[in-house]
């Protein structure tokens, strides 16, 4: 729908959604609207002329008026500046009340129809098919349709296109946000920016974690390996301890062998030296004899030098002198255990001796056994040196 006139340009109407379009309109008392007027219904491309003050601008403030436009941008200070008033006087009446009912139609669909109305009190009332609701219903019903009352996106007024075109880029991208109802969208989105943020720091320590994680998974593998080499190496181990103590079993069990054939030859030695020592325990038997008497010396010794103790006090003078005896006892019972001491290093020599002579012995039977078969191969005599007799004879 267009109006025009040769000084004040175009107006246009912009429907709300698409293939809807605005049928007629009923304006009762509004601006220069005496009682009830039905304008339309309009098609498709519609154009109202008429000369200056014919009321082409106040059907536009009809439309926006039942479309929710506050009063202040229809030309009034308040809503009873928009009553249809012939002179002062109506003006000063009371109960004035006026209406715009707004007829849209949209296909396949019933009609809808919007009514605004200003009350007695200067107050607005809002219907929707003779429904009376609040201004929130109306609002939304409204923007169901695309129609944004707050954006004015449902008509294009005059000048409007060259304002448009002067805007700065902010200035347009605003404008745009409030045509599209986008700013309103604004707090909504601002706490959407605002849970992204938290969104993606809880991602970035979702992502920390899953490398912590990552980083301790590939720590377990590696403590994993090192767990299962450490149990090979204990496998290994319990192996190698094992041939080890088989192997010491081994030679244990040589050893035993060994030292049981060495045990057997120390029987026999033993043998040998118990029939040495048997020979020298006759001079260990005179040695202790000797030992024994020394022994009863020292004993009557020490009985008298029990007995010098008791008489002491009474012979004090002769304490000295005993004392003297007393200390070359002793020190003749040192040289005695020296003596013994010397008998006892003379008797390890002798068995020294003793198994240097049996030695000689076996090696010199064994030459007269080897001598006794030379001469018994020759003359079947024994003839020895006089050296090879007398040592014979001393053996």
């Amino acid at each position: 729908m267009a109006a025009a006139d040769g000084r004040s340009g175009d107006f246009r109407v912009r429907g709300g959604s698409v293939g809807g379009r605005i049928d007629r309109l009923v304006v009762e008392n509004f601006k220069s609207y005496k009682g009830e007027q039905t304008i339309g219904p309009f098609v498709d491309f519609t154009a109202i002329i008429g000369p200056n003050g014919a009321g082409k601008s106040n059907l536009m403030d009809a439309i926006s008026f039942v479309l929710g436009v506050r009063s202040t941008h229809l030309r009034g200070a308040q809503l009873k500046d928009l009553i249809y008033a012939l002179d002062d006087r109506d003006k000063e009446a009371k109960g004035r009340k006026a209406s715009v009912r707004l007829f849209y139609c949209q296909p396949n669909q019933e009609e809808l129809c919007f009514t605004r109305s200003i009350t007695g009190a200067g107050g607005s009332e809002y219907r929707i098919d003779r429904n009376q609701v609040t201004w929130d219903v109306y609002n939304a019903k409204l923007r169901s349709l695309g129609i944004l009352v707050k954006a004015r996106n449902f008509l294009v007024f005059q000048g409007d296109v060259e304002s448009i075109a002067s805007k700065n880029p902010k200035e347009l991208t605003a404008l745009l946000e409030q045509i599209s109802g986008s700013d309103e969208l604004r707090r909504e989105y601002d706490e959407l920016e605002e849970q992204k943020a938290r969104a993606e720091e809880k991602s970035a320590l979702v992502y920390q974690e899953k490398r912590t994680i990552v980083m301790e998974r590939k720590q377990k593998k590696v403590q994993k390996e090192e767990a299962e080499k450490h149990l090979r190496l204990q496998q290994d181990l319990k192996l190698l301890k094992t041939e080890h103590y088989l192997w010491q079993l081994y030679t244990i069990e040589k050893d035993i062998e060994k030292i049981e054939a060495e045990l057997v030859e120390d029987r026999e030695s033993l043998q040998q030296v118990q029939e040495e020592n048997r020979s020298s325990d006759y001079e260990l038997t005179a040695k202790k004899k000797e030992q024994s008497a020394f022994l009863k010396k020292i004993t009557l010794s020490e009985k008298s030098i029990t007995k010098k103790k008791l008489e002491l006090d009474k012979k004090q003078p002769e304490l000295l002198k005993l004392k003297e005896q007393i200390s070359r006892l002793k020190s003749k019972i040192k040289s005695c255990k020296k003596e013994i001491d010397k008998k006892k290093d003379d008797h390890k020599k002798h068995l020294g001796e003793l198994r240097r002579l049996q030695s000689d012995l076996v090696e010199v039977t064994e030459a007269i056994e080897e001598l006794n078969e030379q001469g018994q191969d020759t003359s079947g005599k024994l003839l020895l040196a006089d050296d090879q007799l007398q040592e014979y004879h001393r053996m």
